[in-house]
């Protein structure tokens, strides 16, 4: 099978019969102590009562490319009552394919599932839609091969033993992130109708490792983006909502654009010949700080990218001054952004929150610095979203003047809150942490 081919997944009454490609632990760069401590444990708890389990998909893939994982996801033959009664620390999730959640301290949570068979074509589950009908079995588990070929991408699609620290390879998942491509597992036209979603998967990997989509596979989503309103349009915010923190947001939505996929989920930014998204834009200017500032390790709520989307989306302007001379008062901007996410279902209480922020937004830049009583914010739930707007927005002295004001503000808040906490501390040992 050459690098330039991955399998098709088979129709469900076939079986897979694909030898895959061993690599031994000479061959790459993952140690075991690259794995996480408690997922290292679950994976050997597994194996000794005489099941298949791996590392699986994204952990993998990240520390190949030299990244920290968020997840360890583990793949196995057991099933969910199997796993459930080696585990205490377990519970099983989901109705129409059960997973296995084993609980750890501080919140910590390592997913478990059984080798998925080919019926389970689509992603999308009845869940998901809001569709769920009473199932009382819909569980079809299949094999390590299965459960590869039935993934998204060859770059998702790898196993690691970490009994061997061999990775298995059935997708030509190795040679892709060796030369940095992505590529959808098996036909593209036929993954992209089963589950239009994974065209914005292929989009967030490409921009997030600054990969190069396979040609096929951007002909097919070229040629498909209409799918995407097909899709549960909860779901695609979901995985869009992903992508507004993701340090690359700039690059997703030029990519976006470049595929077709933009004008049915933002097609707002398309308009007057898609200035918004040039780069003299304030608003490209603005999500190219959003994404530094991520880079560097600072934390924007989704909510504050969803507004400036939100602000310059509304107005014809790619102006920031403009926009904001445009609106004073709540009248103008419930105006403005009534004809705002017309095709991106941003839940009920998100808008709510985006008119809120929006609106103390205005309200402070109105203020010159000098008359800015700024402790009347300090009881804002939404004062650190409320700074982190000014900091991305703010292009002059007086917006850096604002923007500190309320820093103090809320840095304030942090120590009384401490204290309470704490109050046998002192404070200048609590500064120090």
């Amino acid at each position: 099978m050459s690098a330039s081919e991955t399998p098709s997944p088979p129709s469900p009454a076939q079986r897979a019969v694909v030898e895959p490609v061993i690599y031994a632990p000479t061959e790459h760069i993952i140690r075991k102590n690259d794995i996480d401590e408690d997922a290292r444990k679950v994976v050997y708890r597994l194996q000794r009562a005489g099941f298949k389990a791996y590392i699986v998909g994204g952990g993998v893939r990240d520390i190949l490319l030299g990244k920290t994982p968020k997840d360890f996801d583990i793949s196995t033959d057991a099933t969910p009552k199997q796993i459930k009664a080696l585990f205490r620390n377990c519970r099983i999730i989901g109705r129409r394919f059960k997973l296995a959640h084993i609980f750890f301290g501080q919140g910590k949570t390592l997913e478990v599932s059984t080798f998925r068979d080919f019926v389970e074509a689509s992603e999308t589950t009845e869940e998901e839609a809001g569709t769920a009908p009473p199932v009382a079995n819909d569980n079809l588990y299949g094999t390590e091969e299965t459960d590869a070929l039935r993934r998204d991408l060859t770059i998702n699609g790898l196993f690691l033993d970490v009994s061997t620290m061999e990775i298995i390879d059935y997708v030509n998942g190795i040679p892709d992130l060796r030369q940095g491509i992505v590529r959808i597992i098996g036909e593209p036209d036929v993954r992209f109708r089963e589950d239009p979603v994974r065209m914005l998967r292929v989009v967030r990997h490409s921009a997030r490792n600054g990969f190069h989509i396979d040609p096929q596979c951007w002909s097919s989503i070229v040629a498909n983006a209409q799918l995407i309103t097909q899709s549960s349009q909860v779901r695609v915010f979901d995985e869009l909502k992903k992508d507004l923190t993701s340090g690359c947001f700039l690059t997703i939505l030029s990519l976006l654009g470049e595929t077709g996929l933009l004008e049915h989920l933002l097609p707002e930014l398309l308009e007057n010949s898609g200035r918004l998204l040039s780069a003299e834009s304030d608003f490209s200017i603005c999500m190219e700080k959003i994404d530094d500032a991520i880079a560097e390790g600072s934390e924007i709520p989704p909510t504050v990218v969803l507004s400036i989307i939100g602000l310059f989306a509304s107005g014809d302007s790619i102006w920031l001054r403009d926009l904001a001379e445009s609106i004073t008062t709540p009248a103008d901007l419930n105006e403005r952004l009534s004809d705002c996410f017309t095709h991106l279902m941003v839940p009920r209480k998100e808008r709510e929150r985006i008119i809120m922020l929006l609106s103390l937004w205005t309200k402070v830049r109105a203020i010159a610095p000098k008359n800015l009583k700024a402790g009347s914010y300090k009881r804002s739930a939404l004062l650190p979203e409320l700074i982190g707007l000014l900091e991305i927005t703010g292009f002059t002295r007086e917006d850096a003047q604002r923007t500190q004001m309320l820093k103090t503000v809320l840095d304030s808040e942090h120590l009384v809150h401490e204290h309470h906490d704490h109050p046998e501390r002192p404070l200048h040992m609590r500064r120090r942490r």
